[in-house]
C-alpha cells in the first residue's frame, strides 16, 4: 500500500468504453478553455515552435486544438477510439496537422514512451481524476524533459452542487433516471479521489507547485445542457438506455420551467496547477 494512501488505485469501470457513445456529444457541447489558460501554460511552460506537448486522456482534443497553433507537435493519447475520431474530423475541419492521435490511457505510458517520446509539458485537462495519480506522474517525470513539466486543468461541471437552480434541478434530474450513485459508463461508479490534486502533485518526483486560478463566466441553452449530459460518463445515452427520452424530457421541462427563456449562466473557475522538472 502506498504511503498516505488507504488503498491502490482499483477503479471500478471499464477504461475503454466508460465513455462509450459519447464522443458525437462530447466534440459539440463541452466548452473549450478560456483563452488565458492558454497563454499562462505557453508563458509558464516557455511553449514555442518546437515544442512537444502530450495530451493526456484529450478526449475529442478540445485543449490540443487551442494549443496546436503554438507547437510543433502534440501527441493526443486516449482510450477510446470515438474520441480520437471526432478529434481527427476536427483538426482536418481546421486545417490543422501537427496533432498525432494515439490510442492508450495513462496506465499505459511505459509502453507508449517510445512513440511519446520526450516532451516539454503533458497537459492533463478534465482527466485527472479518471488516473492513478501517483503513477501516472512517476511515469510523466520519466519522459519530461528538464525544465518542463506537468499541468493539470480543472473548471466548473454542469454536474455539480451548486446554488444555482437550474443547476440544482440538473443533479436531481440525472439521479432521479439513473440513482444516486453516481456511474462511471454502463459498468462501474465513481468516486472522488481521495486527496487534493495539489497533494498529488506535491507529492510526485516534480518540483515547484504553482496554481493559477482564472475566473470567467459560461452561458448555456437547453441543448448545450442536455448534450453536455450526453458527452458525461454518468448520463450518456448507453448508461440512461431506454430512459433517455423520458429523462430528456423531465430535464428540458424543469430547465424551462425555471427560466422560460432556456438561457442560463454561471460563474466558472479554472484552476490550473503546474509542476516542474528541475534542470539537470
Amino acid at each position: 500500500m502506498r504511503q498516505n494512501e488507504e488503498k491502490p488505485f482499483t477503479p471500478t469501470w471499464n477504461t475503454e468504453n466508460i465513455f462509450q457513445g459519447t464522443a458525437w456529444y462530447y466534440a459539440r457541447y463541452r466548452p473549450a478553455y478560456p483563452d488565458e489558460v492558454i497563454s499562462l501554460l505557453r508563458k509558464k511552460f516557455s511553449i514555442d515552435a518546437g515544442s512537444r506537448i502530450l495530451d493526456l486522456g484529450c478526449g475529442t482534443g478540445q485543449i490540443s486544438l487551442q494549443l496546436a497553433p503554438y507547437v510543433s507537435t502534440i501527441i493526443a493519447v486516449d482510450p477510446q477510439e470515438e474520441m480520437l475520431g471526432e478529434g481527427v474530423k476536427a483538426a482536418a475541419a481546421g486545417g490543422v496537422t501537427n496533432i498525432a492521435w494515439l490510442k492508450g490511457e495513462s496506465g499505459k505510458l511505459r509502453k507508449l514512451a517510445p512513440w511519446i517520446g520526450e516532451l516539454n509539458l503533458t497537459v492533463i485537462a478534465r482527466a485527472f481524476h479518471w488516473m492513478d495519480r501517483e503513477q501516472t506522474l512517476a511515469d510523466l517525470f520519466k519522459i519530461t524533459l528538464p525544465g518542463g513539466g506537468v499541468a493539470i486543468v480543472a473548471d466548473s461541471s454542469v454536474f455539480e452542487e451548486s446554488a444555482l437552480p437550474w443547476k440544482q434541478a440538473v443533479v436531481q434530474t440525472v439521479k432521479k433516471w439513473v440513482g444516486e450513485e453516481r456511474k462511471a459508463g454502463t459498468e462501474g461508479t465513481f468516486t472522488h479521489p481521495p486527496k487534493p490534486f495539489e497533494t498529488y502533485l506535491k507529492e510526485s518526483p516534480f518540483h515547484n507547485l504553482e496554481v493559477a486560478v482564472i475566473n470567467t463566466a459560461r452561458s448555456w441553452t437547453v441543448e448545450q445542457i442536455t448534450g453536455y449530459m450526453y458527452s458525461t460518463s454518468l448520463a450518456s445515452p448507453p448508461v440512461l438506455g431506454v430512459k433517455k427520452e423520458p429523462y430528456e424530457a423531465d430535464l428540458r421541462g424543469r430547465l424551462l420551467e425555471i427560466e422560460p427563456s432556456g438561457r442560463f449562466t454561471e460563474p466558472v473557475t479554472v484552476k490550473v496547477m503546474m509542476i516542474w522538472k528541475n534542470q539537470d
